[in-house]
């Protein structure tokens, strides 16, 4: 991994920090970033919810919000389908939540991932029926659906897609009532989750009514939630989403999140992002991964406090199923990978029918960061297959599947995640069309790149970084953490953990000062014995977490170099 320094000059930094009225250390941030005037780095750091696009630049959000309301004037029922992870679920039950806040009659369904799998389904377009259901809204699923829309619409009931998953646009799109930020030829922001797009939604139907946004607001932490999952861009309205989301959710008026928060010991910590993708998200995401994704809806929608305590007890025990099929997984697959000719290995097409489908998109996703190609993961069932692929900069495994679709039950996703399903018997002719295409493509080669913002010793950690590192906070996509540089460092501990040594944490010493310190996806970079005697150049971002019921700063350590070689102590 190649360090990349900052070479600003500090006179500028200087200027810009009288200019701005910031601290220095802001101001490089900043600067880094490309920002160049004040009014834009205002916005920035302080974005406000009168900042929200207008939700009428979407094409056809005019006939949405007539349609939904008819069907309120109406009292007619509407239900909202939801995909079954974390960004599909906390879409429907903000639907809910805010519909129900303005008199619709409105209900929810999450397909089961071990048996409806991707889209909209027949059977549950007929469920949705019986139910005397007159309009569904699909919410981060739907695009790919034109015959399921069909079938719906044969039967009465209407249907909108609501959705932010790349679609090829098709002639058959013209026919649906649909909202896609990425299809949108005048909705200028292209990276909503399918939560911000159930917000944009809401946003309209309360405009229309001129309806108290506040009603709408208040559950802002259901669609931040949603947002951090998707892993989307953390600029222009995800922003807004995330800064109020996290608000919303200190006071959150949901009372799931109130137990859950209790459960993790987070009442009285200042949440970010981290909290909510490393702890928050999995445990609802484990529902739907293990098939009982329903519940995750019903955790955000209960009343109940025996109901709840016994949902947050099903999570923890599908969180630690989940970790225990991903490893089992992770082994098998890395096995049959490393038996390959790596000369000859573009990608991985594996399948196995002891697999779990709910756990391959992570499994894949982790074997095509170490393998850097194409992986395709498929567990098969009862003569079907269920596929999730990642892939690498440069290839499109979504035009991969759109290119051979008649071959596919359904497909989704996106350039470099997408998923399939398909028929058993039509499984080895898939492998060699999806193997044949990989093979004519180019993987983008690049360097991966740290780019450090600036030199800073962790014995100089205070107030002053936190508080700019809060400013430029949240932290994703195209908003990366601030890293900083520090040099001569010593290990006085470390140990690892995690599936296969993956990470390791301890104590790092600097000038005979200790700190506690955590390094993710590092721990084939260290050893554990040699490392005492070592001397290392850390990249890093400072933090403050939690340890045995106190808040201390935790440095998280982003890449490490060696200062001498162990063994070349007795070479030289």
């Amino acid at each position: 991994m190649y360090w990349e320094y900052s070479s600003l000059p500090q006179s500028l930094i200087e200027t810009k920090a009288v200019q701005w009225k910031k601290s220095k250390i802001l101001t490089t941030l900043l600067l880094n970033r490309g920002f160049s005037d004040e009014k834009s780095v205002n916005e920035f750091i302080s974005p406000k919810i009168s900042d929200f696009r207008d939700p009428f630049k979407f094409e056809k959000m005019a006939s949405v919000v007539e349609k939904i309301l008819e069907k309120r004037e109406k009292n007619e029922k509407i239900f909202i389908y939801g995909d079954y992870d974390v960004d599909g679920i906390t879409a429907a039950v903000f639907l809910v939540k805010v519909f129900s806040e303005i008199g619709i009659d409105v209900d929810y369904y999450i397909p089961n991932r071990m048996e409806e799998g991707y889209g909209l389904d027949k059977k549950a377009i007929d469920f949705m029926k019986k139910r005397n259901c007159k309009l569904v809204i699909t919410v981060d699923t739907g695009v790919n659906s034109i015959e399921d829309v069909r079938y719906a619409n044969s039967l009465g009931i209407e249907v909108i897609i609501t959705d932010h998953h790349k679609s090829i646009k098709e002639d058959e799109d013209d026919e649906l009532l649909l909202l896609n930020p990425k299809l949108s030829d005048t909705y200028e922001f292209k990276f909503l989750s399918g939560a911000g797009v159930a917000l944009k939604v809401a946003q309209g139907v309360y405009l229309k009514l001129e309806s108290d946004l506040n009603k709408l607001y208040q559950y802002m932490d259901i669609v931040m939630i949603g947002t951090v999952a998707d892993v989307v861009p953390m600029i222009d309205e995800n922003r807004i989403i995330i800064k109020e989301g996290l608000k919303a959710l200190k006071r959150t008026k949901v009372k799931g999140l109130m137990y859950l928060l209790k459960y993790l010991k987070f009442q009285s910590k200042d949440l970010n992002t981290t909290d909510v993708s490393y702890f928050i998200s999995p445990l609802i995401n484990s529902l739907g991964r293990i098939g009982i994704s329903k519940i995750g809806a019903d955790f955000f929608l209960k009343n109940d406090e025996f109901e709840i305590y016994n949902i947050i007890e099903e999570m923890k025990k599908s969180n630690k199923k989940r970790r225990e099929l991903e490893k089992n997984i992770y082994d098998e697959a890395d096995y049959k990978i490393r038996k390959m000719q790596k000369d000859e290995v573009k990608c991985a097409f594996l399948y196995s029918e002891k697999w779990h489908p709910g756990v391959i998109g992570v499994v894949s996703s982790r074997l095509s960061v170490k393998y850097n190609m194409p992986i395709a993961l498929i567990a098969l069932k009862d003569g079907v297959g269920k596929a999730s692929c990642r892939s690498v900069k440069g290839i499109s495994v979504f035009n991969i599947f759109q290119d051979m679709k008649d071959k596919l039950v359904r497909f989704g996703g996106h350039d470099l995640a997408s998923g399939f399903i398909v028929k058993q018997s039509k499984l080895k002719e898939v492998e060699e069309i999806f193997k044949e295409k990989i093979g004519e493509l180019k993987a983008e080669e690049e360097e991966k790149i740290l780019k450090i913002d600036m030199k800073y010793s962790i014995e100089n950690i205070d107030d002053e970084i936190f508080n700019a590192m809060e400013s430029m906070a949240p932290f994703g996509l195209e908003n990366p953490y601030p890293l900083f540089l520090d040099e001569d460092l010593s290990f006085e501990y470390i140990k690892k953990f995690g599936v296969n040594d993956r990470h390791f944490n301890g104590i790092i010493v600097k000038n005979g000062k200790k700190y506690h310190m955590v390094a993710f996806d590092l721990g084939h970079k260290i050893n554990e014995i040699e490392s005492k005697i070592q001397k290392f150049d850390i990249v890093y971002y400072p933090e403050k977490v939690y340890y045995k019921g106190e808040e201390i700063m935790q440095i998280r350590i982003k890449d490490i170099k060696i200062k001498d070689d162990f063994y070349e102590i007795f070479t030289k």
